[in-house]
């Protein structure tokens, strides 16, 4: 997921829409983030999202355990149950010491039996006490000596969030992109071995380009294809994929943030953007020189095309904090 989503206007302007947002057989994932809006946003899914997954709790630096809650955990997944929605707790990688997914923190969880029992019991635990429906495993940049260790994680949390959640609770995992079968492996995934312990993968097809790499989309429709027909030949079944859909764009050029809202993004460039059939992206070149990609609610639509047409089970939105859940028709 993206780390520290900056949270701006959640109205959208000028996006043509030619679809229904969802068919009535995908399901629907939205990401929130706790802090600003994020209570309305949740609120205001009122029924459209089958689950709301909560971002949430991190590992400790030495992967024996988990920081502290964020505040509002708590809040949001009753209001997630109000608007018709299971709540899922996600844990991750992510360090504030570096502001980015931590490789190290990952490995010293995955390595260890011991940390990682410990860590599956009290997420579980955790996901009790805030009445959550199931956990999400958020490990991120993780490495190809992780791949076993982490096949024995997701199955130590399913035991644990099995034994206090209910046997129908569910284990799902955030999957960074990968293009094709050696991509996922050497970011620490066995997707054959793991399908054996995870309910349903939600493929991070979002962040192709970003403040790393040169000017592009951030998941172009072509690139998304490719990493969906990967995952399929790595051992997942279409229908426990989820597509991972961007509510976010990227700035190059200029200072400040980098990543902004489809709002901002569209105030910024203006009479400038141009809007990418190939990609179902929107883009735009300014005359300082900054270079704008963003997904928006158009993006959204054309996406939950590409999920139905590939018999996918859903799509996953990141995240509410930037993009108000696309309404079923346009408004």
């Amino acid at each position: 997921m993206v780390g520290s989503a900056i949270v701006v206007a959640l109205a959208l302007t000028g996006c043509a829409a030619e679809s229904p947002a969802a068919p009535d057989s995908l399901a629907v994932e939205a990401y929130v983030e706790p802090g600003g809006g994020a209570a309305a946003a949740v609120t205001a899914t009122d029924g459209r999202a089958a689950t709301i997954g909560i971002d949430g709790v991190t590992l400790a630096a030495d992967g024996a355990g988990l920081n502290a809650l964020p505040g509002g955990v708590g809040s949001l997944a009753s209001k997630a149950s109000r608007a018709g929605a299971s709540p899922e707790l996600l844990v991750s990688n992510y360090s504030d010491a570096i502001g980015d997914f931590s490789p190290d923190v990952g490995t010293a969880l995955l390595a260890d039996p011991d940390h990682r029992s410990r860590v599956a019991v009290r997420l579980a635990a955790l996901a009790a006490a805030h009445d959550m429906s199931g956990v999400q495993i958020d490990l991120e940049s993780l490495r190809s000596r992780d791949r076993a260790g982490l096949v024995a994680f997701a199955a130590a949390l399913g035991d644990a969030v099995h034994e206090r959640l209910g046997a129908d609770a569910e284990v799902s995992m955030a999957v960074m992109a990968s293009t094709d079968e050696d991509g996922y492996r050497d970011t620490g995934y066995d997707l054959g071995a793991l399908e054996d312990h995870v309910d349903r993968f939600v493929l991070m097809t979002y962040d192709q380009h970003g403040p790393w790499s040169d000017p592009g989309p951030i998941g172009a429709l072509p690139w998304t294809k490719r990493a969906v027909a990967a995952a399929e030949r790595s051992g997942v079944p279409a229908d426990r994929i989820d597509l991972g859909i961007a509510g976010y764009g990227y700035v190059w050029g200029g200072s400040g943030d980098a990543q902004l809202s489809p709002a901002a993004a569209r105030t910024v460039a203006g009479s400038a953007a141009r809007w990418s059939a190939r990609d179902a992206e929107w883009s735009a070149v300014l005359g300082d020189g900054r270079e704008l990609h963003w997904s928006d609610a158009r993006s959204y639509r054309a996406r939950v095309a590409l999920a139905a047409d590939l018999g996918l089970h859903g799509v996953a939105l990141w995240s509410l904090n930037t993009l108000a859940l696309p309404e079923p028709e346009a408004t």
